[in-house]
């Protein structure tokens, strides 16, 4: 698979007609990848004299996000379940009768 330059020297593009994956990347931008690219949008886009608006109306919405989250990524998923059960816990305890300051009778748990 070989890049191959996008016309007003904007971007480079690589394409694997195996796959139908095709590799974008715009000056100041990563590398994208997008999969099941027909061939002739892979030719349309090395053709056009405006490949970033190809790029983006054609090709941006194929793009193929990373399989796996980063063990940052799933600490801070972690942390935010911790905090939200810490939030409903306090939302329940809250919801309690605060009539009796949280003490009740024995005859009054037995009659519900």
């Amino acid at each position: 698979m070989e890049w191959a330059a996008l016309k007003l020297k904007q971007g480079r593009a690589a394409y694997d007609a195996e796959t139908g994956d095709l590799h974008v990347k715009f000056s100041g931008s990563a590398p994208v990848r997008h999969a099941n690219i027909p061939p002739h949008v892979y030719q349309n886009l090395l053709e056009t004299n405006d490949p970033h608006f190809y790029y983006q109306y054609y090709i941006a919405p194929s793009r193929v996000s990373p399989a796996r989250r980063g063990p940052i990524s799933m600490i801070s998923y972690g942390l935010k379940l911790v905090l939200l059960l810490a939030a409903c816990s306090l939302l329940m305890a809250s919801d309690l009768d605060t009539g009796h300051g949280g003490i009740f009778e024995e005859s009054e748990l037995r009659s519900n």
